[in-house]
């Protein structure tokens, strides 16, 4: 199958609320060429699936599609697009268990919060998280950074950017690490926490 048909297909199966969040994070890419929002606000996925192949080329935007599906906690619909492009399935962030949020076949059926809090909330984190340093400081305490890592963050511009730093990397660890960052965010951001909880929980 075509990669541009591949990626329109992955796209398809997102939930409307998934899709906005895929967008959003293309957005938050820093590398070049980058993606403008206005460039995918309010587009369809025929459209984006376009421009993901124009700007970076059909090996590129499979890449980056997948990359992206995972950052929003959409692994089997990351793995399923690996597999159809024939390429090495991507390593899963969390559990073989689909989020019920990304699929829109899925989402009525299955069962609600699944995962950790920090991968379920990570969109409102990485917006809404402003006390990004003491976290650093408690996550390198606690040795989910390493010094490399807590000296990288560091250097990162934006808080947001921080965060992304944070799910793209070391939370990959597995569930102490995020524990640890759910540590330090109840103590720094106790009132952030407060709110999403009493969302969902």
């Amino acid at each position: 199958m075509p990669p541009q048909r591949t990626i329109l297909n992955a796209l398809q199966d997102l939930t409307e609320e998934k899709f906005h969040e895929f967008c959003h994070e293309l957005t938050a890419l820093d590398e070049e060429p980058r993606v403008r929002t206005a460039e995918v606000e309010g587009k369809s996925r025929v459209v984006i699936t376009k421009l993901l192949v124009s700007r970076y080329g059909q090996s590129e935007a499979l890449s980056r599609t997948i990359t992206t599906l995972r950052v929003i906690g959409c692994n089997d619909e990351a793995e399923r697009l690996a597999k159809e492009a024939d390429l090495p399935p991507p390593k899963r962030a969390r559990s073989r268990t689909p989020p019920p949020e990304c699929s829109a076949a899925g989402a009525s059926a299955a069962p609600a919060m699944k995962g950790h809090f920090v991968d379920r909330h990570q969109i409102d984190l990485i917006k809404r998280v402003s006390n990004i340093n003491p976290i650093l400081d408690h996550l390198l305490k606690e040795e989910v950074l390493t010094q490399e890592q807590y000296d990288q963050a560091r250097a990162i511009p934006t808080t947001q950017d921080k965060m992304r730093f944070l799910f793209r990397g070391p939370l990959k660890a597995g569930e102490p690490s995020k524990d640890e960052l759910l540590s330090a965010l109840e103590k720094e951001e106790k009132y952030l926490i407060k709110d999403l909880r009493g969302k969902s929980e």
